[in-house]
């Protein structure tokens, strides 16, 4: 029931080197693809293309009801902020 036996089952335990039957999406322990530079290159542009005018129109559309307690970064670009009248509604 257990188990055992002399049969190896295909996992080659006995010696060898595995690390090039081993499977990841990183390539493996010996990784090089080629042009990672460009490619690399061109996923960050992506991104910065994407990111940059995301926050644009996120500070254009930043609305504050009442005055932050203390300064926030978003207070520098916010072209909106102090231009609102501030009322409690307490």
């Amino acid at each position: 029931m257990g188990g055992g036996g002399a049969a190896d089952h295909g996992h080659g335990a006995h010696g060898g080197d595995f690390r090039s039957k081993v499977w990841s999406m990183t390539g493996g322990p010996y990784c090089r693809p080629k042009h990672w530079r460009r490619n690399t290159a061109i996923a960050m542009f992506g991104v910065f293309l994407i990111c940059v005018p995301l926050a644009m129109k996120s500070a254009e559309l930043e609305q504050r009801p009442h005055h932050p307690v203390r300064p926030i970064p978003s207070q520098i670009w916010c072209k909106n902020f102090g231009t609102k009248d501030y009322k409690d509604f307490e």
